[in-house]
Formats: C-alpha cells, sequence, structure tokens
C-alpha cells in the first residue's frame, strides 16, 4: 500500500534537461487523522526524510559552485536558490499545519539558513541580482517585506516576487534602488 511517499520522492527526483533538480511542492497527502483533519503523524518523517535528502543534493550543489568571482556563479546559484524556494515553502505549508512534528520545524529552519547564507554569497558577487540585493540588505536591517514595502512606496507581493527574481519596471527598480542606499547596502 503507497501512503504518497514513493509518488512523492519521484516527483522531487524529476530532472530538467540541464541535469537540475526539480523540487514539485505541489504534493499534498490524502491521509488524515481521525480527529482533526490535520495529517497523519506518519507523514512528518516522510517529510523530514525527503527534506534530508533533497538538502544533501542541494549541499552539493552549493559545493560545486565556483567562486562568487566566477561569471558562472550567479546563474547556478540562482538555480539552487529556486530550488531551496521550492522546498522552503512547502516545508512552510507543512508547518502551518496543526499538528506538524518538532522535525519538520527543524528542517524549515535549516533550509531557510541554508537559503539565507547563499543569498548572501550571491548578493555578494559581482552578477547579484536587484532581489538577492534587496533581500539580504532587508534581512540585515532586520525589517519584514512589509516595513521594506512602505518604505520604498511598493507592495510586500512585489518585494516577494523581485526577491524570487521577478523583474521590476524601471520605476520600481528605482525605489528599490534608493532604499538599499538608505538602508546601506
Amino acid at each position: 500500500m503507497d501512503d504518497g511517499s514513493a509518488l512523492a520522492f519521484r516527483r522531487l527526483q524529476s530532472h530538467d534537461q540541464d541535469g537540475v533538480i526539480i523540487i514539485d511542492d505541489s504534493f499534498q497527502s490524502t491521509k488524515r487523522s481521525k480527529s482533526d483533519g490535520g495529517p497523519d503523524d506518519g507523514e512528518a518523517p516522510v517529510i523530514v526524510s525527503l527534506v534530508e535528502a533533497a538538502m544533501q543534493m542541494f549541499a552539493a550543489a552549493i559545493d560545486a559552485l565556483p567562486d562568487t568571482s566566477d561569471p558562472e556563479f550567479s546563474g547556478r546559484a540562482g538555480v539552487i536558490l529556486s530550488g531551496l524556494r521550492k522546498l522552503q515553502t512547502a516545508l512552510t505549508k507543512a508547518a502551518s499545519r496543526g499538528r506538524a512534528t518538532p522535525a519538520v520545524i527543524v528542517s524549515l529552519s535549516g533550509v531557510r539558513t541554508r537559503y539565507d547564507d547563499l543569498m548572501a554569497l550571491a548578493a555578494e558577487a559581482p552578477g547579484a541580482t536587484l532581489g538577492q540585493q534587496l533581500y539580504v540588505v532587508r534581512r540585515r536591517a532586520k525589517l519584514s517585506a512589509q516595513e521594506t514595502a512602505n518604505g520604498a512606496g511598493l507592495t510586500a507581493d512585489l518585494l516577494d516576487a523581485i526577491e524570487a527574481e521577478e523583474f521590476p519596471t524601471d520605476d520600481e527598480a528605482a525605489r528599490i534602488k534608493e532604499l538599499l542606499a538608505a538602508l546601506g547596502g
């Protein structure tokens, strides 16, 4: 009997044409506990195991990155950051469930830490994107996306999108650069 973990693992292991690991965060279990409609207690170990496997692959990819001065660094780091964002989104959903376990929360913390560390490296690289710079400066200033957006006259959703590598308009980019300069970035 398949509890959904095999399907989740197959999705986790899919690759695109360049051999880059693709994380599919659309997996939703149909297993539910009888008492509250939350996830079955057996689901958390599966989630944690899949995260550990993914993080081993991401760690190897991060370790294989060229020096930050290498022109290929930014593009390769961007691919890894995209995968880490997807993994973080899936774990955030799992952690928001009423019966999330400490192991799921610890896994989420580990993913966020690795993401923050790689974003800091990427933001210092010559090919850093505006989104990478914004993320790092905002986090160093201890500001939420909403607080930062208020300071730039933009929306938090827009800042989240820019930090996830969507392109701002020229006006939006100018506002963000002005705020970055004011924050010392």
